[in-house]
């Protein structure tokens, strides 16, 4: 019988999710999937999810070393280039570019609806009378959310945020 198509669903070092979709629902091909994989040295733990047709693989093997006793043993086989899909890695939120809508220009950023309820609140605390404290810090707080603000494009800056340089 021939080993069943799977594919990477997710991968990090020492750590993969694989799908197979074709076994989904066998739980004693699954149950043979963990008992295999967990033979392999440099396997830590095997997941399997026979229900989702998922297992998870967490290892310290390389991974050639892994996806060869995967091949030796029949246990599945990997659609074209599967072993070299990538994760991306986000390094930070604040290295992405602001715009003032989302991809869908459906929809307005999350930054712009911070500013209005920041600054509606402040309207509220100024009708109440409470200008002092909760009015000044609801406009703090707008204005700190409002794009342009962080330092990421001066010229739209409302104060200017850099200090002079020394001559």
């Amino acid at each position: 019988m021939m080993a069943p198509l799977a594919r990477v669903a997710h991968s990090l070092p020492g750590r993969k999710r694989i799908k197979i979709d074709a076994r989904r629902g066998d739980a004693a091909y699954f149950a043979t999937l963990e008992k295999g994989l967990a033979e392999c040295p440099g396997v830590g733990t095997v997941t399997t999810d026979p229900r989702t047709g998922m297992a998870l693989i967490s290892h310290t093997a390389e991974d050639s070393v892994l996806w060869s006793h995967i091949a030796e043993h029949d246990l599945f086989q990997l659609g074209k280039n599967e072993t070299s899909v990538p994760t991306p890695v986000h390094s930070s939120i604040d290295g992405a570019e602001h715009k003032s809508y989302t991809k869908s220009e459906k929809r307005p950023d999350i930054r712009r609806l911070i500013f209005l309820a920041m600054m509606s609140m402040g309207v509220v605390q100024v009708i109440k009378g409470n200008i002092a404290i909760p009015a000044i810090a609801a406009f703090w707080y707008a204005y700190c959310v409002f794009p342009g603000t962080n330092g990421d494009n001066p010229e739209h800056s409302l104060i200017e945020t850099k200090l002079p340089e020394e001559s």
